[in-house]
């Protein structure tokens, strides 16, 4: 019997899709869809897309599911906002793992700490690089089995060290340049068609931010509030007086220069709402993604990151760097609505956290991060970053 995961499930898909003026072309038909039951094309419009360039070095599995397509765009979002040598590992449409060189190293070290990161979720990932594959590195892949590899580029020899079922790709650097990430970005806007037959028409996420220096006015402690954010907190907090407002978020510690560099990282990846990161020197060390609040995401993020050592002491697994919590940043997607998710953070030794504006106990939320010495950058409310793919 065949395995229906390795097996094509063709549907009849037609060649041409109009969506608005702009008639879409079917690039290929997929293994499947988001489950073997369902059948899956991929289209793009006539001047091509990140996907449909993609060239294919090496096959397996009759070809690419829709899930192995979702994974590559949504990791190459994140990826494309690094210059410097970075490595994202895909599973499901989050990330299981990434890291970034703060300082020159080996590409297969770069890939060694994001797949470690998580490295049982890493097992049968799509993994993205911005740099072209060398062997060393190529050799480090084959340390774990992998479902897809991505890059703009592999040095000779190196597509022949993959074996089995693995999927090999090299990426055309213009449009993966094309993603549209930041403000003003010229961008098509998103249409998703819902259940019931709806259709919702929406802009692209981008941001603003460019560079840690972008986060610094956002830092609590000499961050200006607009005149509508200062009305909000005299209004949420009216048993104290404005100069006890004003010495509240003045207290609060500046985060230092490695913070600011982890905190923009820990904001550029790009995941499952709810969600936090944590990210110590380029590199994730744990995750919490898709929950419905805010404080548990934390927690998951802590409790994977101890059974991960656990696991690894109990198989003498060499992770080759650490994935300590204590001194890391933590970034969320959305804001804390209460302190706990802050109480949390100081118990697990966090030393500065990133969020979007809001919620009726921001005070409170900033009081107990004074009082762990935890740095606090506080995104304006509409830079929210949530994601539901």
């Amino acid at each position: 019997m065949s395995d229906p995961l390795k097996t094509q499930n063709l549907g009849n898909h037609p060649d041409i899709l109009p969506v608005g003026d702009v008639q879409f072309q079917k690039a290929r038909d997929l293994r499947y869809g988001e489950n073997p039951s369902q059948t899956a094309a991929m289209y793009a419009s006539p001047q091509g897309t990140f996907l449909s360039t993609l060239k294919e070095l090496k096959t397996g599995k009759q070809g690419p599911s829709q899930t192995n397509m979702e994974d590559m765009v949504y990791g190459a979002v994140t990826l494309g906002y690094f210059k410097a040598p970075s490595v994202v590992i895909m599973k499901h449409l989050n990330p299981s793992g990434f890291a970034t060189q703060y300082a020159p190293e080996p590409l297969s070290a770069t890939y060694r700490k994001a797949r470690e990161g998580d490295f049982r979720a890493a097992f049968g990932g799509t993994v993205l690089f911005n740099m072209p594959v060398d062997l060393e590195t190529a050799d480090a892949l084959n340390e774990l089995f992998r479902e897809v590899i991505v890059a703009p580029g592999f040095d000779e020899g190196v597509v022949d060290r993959f074996k089995g079922t693995v999927r090999v790709y090299e990426y055309d650097e213009r449009q993966f340049s094309a993603i549209p990430r930041y403000a003003n970005s010229e961008r098509t806007p998103i249409i998703k068609q819902l259940p019931d037959g709806t259709l919702i028409r929406s802009n692209l996420l981008v941001t603003p931010i460019k560079n840690w220096q972008d986060l610094q006015k956002y830092a609590v402690g000499s961050r200006q509030f607009t005149a509508d954010e200062t009305g909000d907190l005299l209004k949420k907090n009216k048993d104290k007086t404005p100069d006890q407002i004003e010495a509240t978020l003045r207290a609060n510690r500046t985060p230092h220069d490695g913070e600011f560099r982890d905190l923009l990282t820990g904001y550029r990846i790009r995941l499952r709402s709810n969600s936090v990161r944590m990210v110590r020197n380029g590199y994730t060390v744990a995750l919490g993604t898709g929950q419905q609040d805010r404080v548990m995401c934390v927690d998951i993020a802590e409790y994977k990151n101890r059974k991960l050592m656990e696991l690894a002491d109990k198989e003498e697994r060499n992770r080759y760097f650490d994935y300590f919590v204590p001194g890391s940043v933590l970034v969320s997607d959305g804001f804390f609505p209460f302190p706990d998710s802050i109480e949390l953070a100081r118990k697990f030794g966090i030393t500065a956290v990133l969020a979007p504006h809001g919620g009726d106990h921001f005070l409170d939320v900033v009081q107990a991060a004074n009082e762990s010495g935890i740095a606090f950058v506080d995104l304006p409310g509409d830079l929210r970053f949530f994601a539901h793919y």
